[in-house]
């Protein structure tokens, strides 16, 4: 790693140079070794995080159904009591699966992340169009199944075929239109707008805007970072943007974050075009 700054005359002539350099090999293989070992123990957790979630949930339903009124629990003059007793141990066994589900969540991601990072990358002509309708399919059927919350309004604009891994760029899409849904104030529609727009030659742009919370001031560099999350206010594991990053870069085009004009998120990234055919 150099770093480097001229020396400027009083007239403003350049008449020299101060100059460092630091040897970083042995820093990037420590990174690439832990980075490593947390894509392996994020694997290797997943089978007795399932045996945990399977055996909690079996226990409470069975709780459950012991303190239903059909069910065969305690009869008697100690009903009450012992069905209050129940009641609470499935409150407990409640916290015990969110707290699974968040850890799920977080070796999912650690698991997408290494993918992302090491993962061969496949090449190949991707209708990007189709790609976003499937991704926003989903969506959309995930938020009708949630009673409580407004359905999103997701507009899909033409977008053209890229080069691309397919998995990959599916999951770049999937992050930034989960987010736009996701940071929406509670009670509001999300509004989630996914376009294309001209770019170099060779080149394919796409915008994925929204009119959810929008990015604080200064946050919009630092929330590409691993585990940097912008507001606590929402769940989450803060690597959703990272993979995105990390996506875009090794199929070598960029990714922004700016203000969307009226409120809001607007993410820009760039893919290479697939080649015309003739």
């Amino acid at each position: 790693m150099l770093h480097a700054r001229p020396l400027h005359h009083p007239d403003g002539r350049i008449v020299g140079a101060v100059a460092s350099s630091f040897n970083i090999t042995a820093l990037r293989e420590r990174e690439a070794e832990l980075q490593a070992f947390a894509g392996n123990v994020a694997h290797d957790l997943q089978r007795p995080l399932t045996v945990v979630r399977g055996f909690t949930e079996l226990v409470r339903d069975d709780l459950v159904e012991q303190t239903s009124p059909t069910g065969h629990g305690v009869s008697g003059g100690a009903a009450a009591p012992a069905r209050t007793v129940q009641l609470e141990q499935v409150r407990h066994l409640d916290r015990v699966l969110a707290a699974t589900a968040r850890m799920t969540r977080l070796i999912d991601d650690l698991l997408t992340y290494a993918v992302a990072r090491d993962g061969a990358v496949t090449l190949r002509p991707v209708d990007l169009h189709d790609l976003a309708a499937d991704v926003m399919a989903g969506h959309l059927a995930a938020a009708a199944a949630d009673l409580a919350s407004p359905i999103p309004q997701i507009y899909l604009g033409p977008l053209p075929s890229v080069c691309a891994d397919a998995p990959l760029v599916r999951q770049l899409l999937d992050n930034l239109i989960a987010n736009a849904i996701k940071y929406t104030p509670p009670g509001q529609a999300a509004r989630v707008d996914v376009t294309a727009h001209p770019a170099a030659s060779g080149w394919v742009r796409v915008e994925v805007a929204d009119r959810g919370i929008g990015i604080p001031s200064g946050e919009h560099q630092a929330i590409f970072a691993g585990f940097h999350r912008a507001t606590t206010a929402y769940a989450g594991t803060g690597l959703g943007l990272a993979i995105c990053q990390r996506i875009v870069a090794r199929h070598g085009g960029t990714i922004t974050a700016g203000d969307n004009p009226g409120g809001g998120a607007r993410f820009a990234f760039t893919l290479p075009a697939a080649p015309i055919r003739p």
